[in-house]
């Protein structure tokens, strides 16, 4: 991640999956929803979570209202519903707690951290990073997830996987992902692959990064 020379001198904002790797950039972290909807899912239909449940419902509630407020041509929830969803969020996590499955402990051990259920990991996550979750809600300018960035990396690993193309470190460059890039912001794409093979490759610069 060093080598791309992206992220070392990052200053905006990075929505990820809560990688640990990610957090040693001094940057804004938020996370992605569209992962904690898979996990949530997970815990709901294998674990029988109810708690998981609602908490997909408060996420998604959230998300309709902001994406009907952009179309209405508002910047902004009214605080009263940052508040209500806010506060929502929290007391189905606390209600919840007494749900999540807790694993026995291994009298073996003696060292180490307390192995924990996958569920309770992800209502520890879900608690002690509220700030990032909910982030969207109150800058509209941060998405909900991070697909976007998923989908402009995902053809390239299809055509690693599938085509035996860019294995090399010269093929690993994410052509796709650059040309994605300078789209977004603006610039004509061939002219940008010229620039490129010419040693001068644009450095977008963006208030938000989306990784995965």
């Amino acid at each position: 991640m060093d080598e791309m020379g992206v992220l070392p001198d990052y200053q905006g904002v990075a929505v990820h999956d809560h990688w640990g790797s990610y957090y040693r950039y001094h940057c804004q972290h938020v996370l992605c929803n569209a992962h904690h909807l898979r996990e949530l899912t997970f815990a709901e239909e294998e674990h029988e979570q109810q708690w998981a449940r609602k908490i997909k419902s408060c996420l998604l509630e959230a998300k309709e209202e902001i994406e009907n407020a952009i179309e209405a041509g508002r910047t902004s929830l009214e605080l009263s519903r940052v508040i209500y969803f806010s506060r929502r969020y929290s007391r189905l996590l606390r209600i919840g707690l007494a749900e999540v499955p807790v694993l026995p402990k291994d009298k073996n051990k003696t060292r180490g951290k307390v192995k924990q259920h996958k569920v309770k990991n992800l209502h520890d996550r879900l608690t002690n990073h509220k700030k990032e979750v909910l982030a969207f809600l109150n800058d509209f300018s941060l998405p909900f997830d991070n697909n976007l960035a998923e989908r402009d990396v995902r053809m390239v690993k299809v055509k690693q996987k599938i085509s035996g193309c860019f294995r090399s470190k010269q093929g690993a460059r994410r052509i796709r992902g650059y040309l994605s890039s300078v789209r977004k912001q603006g610039y004509n794409a061939f002219n940008a692959l010229i620039d490129a093979f010419e040693g001068n490759a644009l450095v977008p610069t963006s208030k938000n990064s989306t990784l995965d």
